[in-house]
Order: C-alpha cells, then sequence, then structure tokens
C-alpha cells in the first residue's frame, strides 16, 4: 500500500485525528462490531491489521529501551520518535478513508487488547471499545474454529480441546483487564459485554455513539461489511452473519452445541466469569 501517493489535504486531515479502537479476546465479538460500524456515514473499519499491533508493540521496546540515547546521541526527542511512529501508522488508515469518503477509521485489533497502553500512549486522542463474553461460549466458539499454526499447518490447541480453549481465554481476558482499569477510569475505554449487544442492540449503539461522540450506528451488518472485516490471510474465520442483530446471535450458539462438551472446564473460567459479572449466568 504505497503512502506517497495519497494528496497532501487527506494526510493532514487523518493524521490529526486518532482511530476508534476495537479489542477483545478471539470470538467476544471484536468482527461483529467492526462491521456494525463500518456501516455508519463517518467511520471506516477494514480487516484486522496486524503489523500495526506490532509497529505499536515495537515503538514501546524502542522508547523504553533505546529512547534516552536517541535522544542524547543522535538528536531525535522522544516526542518526535512517537510522533514519527504516529503518523507513519495512520497513513495506512488514510487509503480506507479516502476510498469510503469517511472520516474516522475503526481499528479492530486482537492484539491490542494485551497493547491497551502502549496504544493509548501512541495514540493520544483514540477511544477503546473492549470486548467482553461469557467465558463459557468464547470456548464453544473457539472449537467451531479451523484455525492452524502458520508453520506446519496443525490445528491449534485451542480449536481441539476445550481445556486448552479455556485456558487461552481465560488468560487473554486476564491480561486485556489488567491494561484496561487506567484507561476506563480516564473516560477514554468502554467496556461492552456481547450479550448485551446482542439482546439490546440499540441502546447498546446508542451508548456506544454517546461515548464515541457520533451518532448512534444501526445494529445491523451489511454482506460488504461482513465479507470486509472477516478477511484474514492466516487464520479464517467463521463468516458473520448478515442483517439485523438480535438476542438469537446468543442462543443459537447455545442450542448448537453439546453441554457436556463445552462446560466441562467450568472450573477453568469461574474466577474470570465472576470478575467479569457472568458469576450467576
Amino acid at each position: 500500500m504505497r503512502t506517497d501517493a495519497i494528496p497532501e489535504s487527506l494526510n493532514s486531515r487523518t493524521t490529526a485525528r486518532d482511530p476508534i479502537i476495537l479489542a477483545g479476546a478471539p470470538r467476544t465479538g471484536v468482527r461483529l462490531l467492526a462491521a456494525i460500524l463500518n456501516g455508519h456515514p463517518k467511520l471506516a473499519s477494514g480487516p484486522d491489521l496486524p503489523f500495526i499491533a506490532t509497529l505499536v508493540q515495537q515503538w514501546h521496546r524502542i522508547e523504553s529501551d533505546l529512547g534516552t540515547n536517541h535522544e542524547r546521541h543522535y538528536g531525535v526527542p522522544v516526542d518526535a520518535s512517537r510522533a514519527a511512529f504516529r503518523n507513519a501508522a495512520l497513513k495506512f488508515f488514510a487509503p480506507r478513508l479516502r476510498c469510503t469518503g469517511k472520516e474516522r477509521f475503526v481499528l479492530q485489533s486482537f492484539a491490542a487488547a494485551v497493547l491497551l497502553e502502549p496504544f493509548a500512549e501512541l495514540f493520544p486522542n483514540a477511544r477503546f471499545v473492549l470486548m467482553i463474553r461469557d467465558p463459557r461460549d468464547i470456548v464453544r466458539s473457539l472449537l467451531r474454529c479451523d484455525w492452524r499454526d502458520v508453520r506446519d499447518g496443525r490445528p491449534l490447541p485451542y480449536t481441539q480441546d476445550p481445556a486448552a480453549a479455556a485456558r487461552f481465554s481465560s488468560d487473554f481476558v486476564n491480561a486485556a483487564m489488567r491494561c484496561s482499569t487506567t484507561l476506563e477510569a480516564s473516560g477514554r475505554l468502554m467496556t461492552l459485554p456481547y450479550e448485551e449487544l446482542c439482546s439490546e442492540p440499540r441502546l447498546v449503539m446508542a451508548r456506544l455513539g454517546a461515548f464515541l461522540n457520533e451518532s448512534a450506528a444501526e445494529p445491523f451488518v451489511t454482506p460488504e461489511s461482513a465479507m470486509l472485516v472477516t478477511e484474514s490471510p492466516d487464520n479464517p474465520h467463521p463468516p458473520l452473519r448478515a442483517g439485523a442483530v438480535d438476542s438469537a446471535s446468543v442462543a443459537r450458539w447455545r442450542d448448537a452445541h453439546s453441554t457436556l462438551d463445552c462446560w466441562q472446564d467450568d472450573a477453568i473460567t469461574r474466577a474470570l466469569r465472576s470478575t467479569l459479572g457472568y458469576g450467576r449466568r
């Protein structure tokens, strides 16, 4: 993707505005929400961009380990390095905004869930939405995914074994929750349960719109948005269901899978379910 061909006027407009960052563990509804927001007249989402998380992580390591040395020996101020990385990331969003004629980029990223603090430092005006879901249903959903190790093609353990899926989801969500406290206290992060999005979509989208300082998006997934946000060259994701979002989205999972197969590792997720407010469900 060439950024040197982007008009200067668009560069100036997009680099001045930080993205909305949707984060969460896999199978918590991150892609569903990205597809919904892509239908908003001012918001543009797209496929997961893993290299953005890598860029943010590399910047954070450079600033933590080498920032003062760069300034002392090469005359590169820490703020200048941060600005360069931020603008580099934002320029990758510009073509999508140009193609859609929209104003604000929605970055969906699983990795961002465990890198919330570096993302918040690099994008000081970004707003964050952290998706959560009953860990037992995350397990059910992971077991439907045909995700494989890119090195040898073998299925990933947490897509085959309920206990491995329970440990994976618990570790992932716990790491995200540890990083979210400060952002939530500062008013920059909204935690959004998948179940609420499905059961009360219009109410949730109204709350989310107020949080993002935007009008409420229609809780509807167009076929184009469904195809766009589920693109992934390495780990194909189960397709999103186009159409209106409703409470059947939750019940559908529970009707389609064996209770004995998917709830046998209740003990592994019990503490996390209590922390997230799923203890009595």
